[in-house]
C-alpha cells in the first residue's frame, strides 16, 4: 500500500543581529543604541551642528556636563557617524581653573609636640585675579589673607571635674593634638586646556649654588653664585578627557643676569616632568616631581629650611566652560 506524504513548505523569517559596543539590535527594524562621547566639556553650542548633521532622523542627544561628555542616542550608523564627526570638528577648548597649594616642611609622622602656643592662621581669603597685561603677558595674583583668626598648635587639653553624690569625682579629659601641616605657598589661575602656561613658585630660593649643577646639565652656559638670582616656576599644561583634567608638570629655574634689565634667562629641568590626573571639581596631591630627591623638591619649593621635611604639590582642578581668551 502507498502512502502519499503532503509536505508543507514553511517559510522562516531570518533575524539579523548586530553586535556592537552598546549590545545587540536589530538589523530589520532596528532599534536605537546609546552611545556615550568624550567631547572635553565643548559647550552645547558647539557641539549641536556637528551632531545634527551626523545622526539620523531618529538620533537625539543629552550634553553630560559633569562628566564633559555626550549620551547620544541613535541607530548604529548614526552613532558611528556621530564618532566620526565629533573627532574631527575643531571644538573650543575649556579652560581649567587651577588652585595649586606648595607645602614644604612638613614634619615627619609620628613626631611628639609637647605643649601648646597660639598662631595667627588666614581665616578668609581674597579671591585669586588674573590681571592679561601688554604683548599677551599674564600676571596670576594668587589669593591673598584678609582677616585673620589664632588657634593652638601642639597639645591642648580640657578637664571637666564633677562630684558625685557619694562624694567620688568624675574627670573628663578632651585632649586635642594639632600640628602644621607644613608652609604654605599657593598660586592660582585660569588656564586655557592644551596650552602650555608657567605658575610662579618661588620668588628666590635660598641656596643658587645648589642649582648650579642642574643649569650646567641643561646645556645652559650662565654663572651661579651665591648671589645670583634665581626664582622657580612651574610649567604646565592642562588636558581634559573622559571627565578628568591630565596635568604635565616641569619644574624651570629663573635665573636674572647681574647688571641686566633683559628678561631672566629660564632652565626647564625636563628630566623632572610628571604628571597628573585629577577628577573634575576634586583634589590631586603629589609629594613633589618625578625622579627628584627631596632635597631639590625641597628647595625648588622655597623651603626656608631644606634640610628637614616633606613636601607636597596640591591641586584642585575645576573646568571652566566659559569663553576663554585663544
Amino acid at each position: 500500500m502507498r502512502r502519499r506524504v503532503r509536505l508543507r513548505s514553511a517559510v522562516f523569517g531570518l533575524v539579523c543581529l548586530a553586535i556592537g559596543p552598546g549590545g545587540f539590535s536589530m538589523v530589520s527594524g532596528q532599534e536605537t543604541v546609546k552611545r556615550e562621547i568624550d567631547v572635553a566639556f565643548a559647550p552645547i553650542e558647539a557641539v549641536r551642528p556637528v551632531l545634527e548633521g551626523a545622526l539620523t532622523p531618529r538620533g537625539r542627544f543629552v550634553m553630560l556636563p559633569q562628566q564633559g561628555a555626550v549620551l547620544v542616542i541613535d541607530l548604529p550608523d548614526g552613532i558611528l557617524a556621530a564618532e566620526e564627526a565629533l573627532a574631527v570638528a575643531e571644538l573650543p577648548q575649556p579652560g581649567v581653573a587651577l588652585d595649586f597649594r606648595f607645602v614644604t616642611a612638613i614634619p615627619a609622622e609620628g613626631n611628639s609636640v609637647v605643649g601648646a602656643r597660639q598662631f595667627p592662621f588666614p581665616g578668609a581669603f581674597a579671591p585669586a585675579r588674573i590681571i592679561a597685561g601688554p604683548n599677551g603677558a599674564v600676571v596670576a595674583v594668587p589669593a591673598t589673607p584678609r582677616s585673620f583668626r589664632t588657634r593652638g598648635v601642639g597639645v591642648t587639653s580640657e578637664a571637666v571635674g564633677t562630684i558625685r553624690s557619694d562624694g567620688s569625682i568624675s574627670l573628663e579629659l578632651d585632649t586635642e593634638r594639632s600640628a602644621f601641616e607644613g608652609v604654605v605657598q599657593h598660586g592660582s589661575g585660569v588656564f586655557v586646556a592644551g596650552r602650555v602656561d608657567a605658575l610662579p613658585v618661588a620668588e628666590r630660593v635660598a641656596e643658587p649654588g645648589f642649582f648650579a649643577s642642574f643649569v650646567e646639565g641643561a646645556g645652559v652656559a650662565l654663572p651661579v653664585s651665591a648671589d645670583t638670582r634665581i626664582g622657580t616656576s612651574l610649567v604646565l599644561r592642562p588636558r581634559v578627557a573622559a571627565g578628568a583634567v591630565h596635568l604635565d608638570l616641569m619644574p624651570r629655574l629663573e635665573i636674572e643676569l647681574e647688571d641686566s634689565e633683559a628678561s631672566p634667562e629660564t632652565v626647564d629641568l625636563k628630566q623632572f616632568h610628571s604628571v597628573m590626573e585629577v577628577r573634575n571639581g576634586e583634589v590631586g596631591r603629589i609629594r613633589g616631581f618625578a625622579g627628584a630627591d627631596k632635597e631639590f623638591n625641597r628647595r625648588f619649593l622655597g623651603a626656608e629650611n631644606p634640610s628637614a621635611g616633606g613636601t607636597a604639590i596640591v591641586v584642585r582642578a575645576r573646568v571652566v566652560t566659559e569663553p576663554t581668551p585663544p
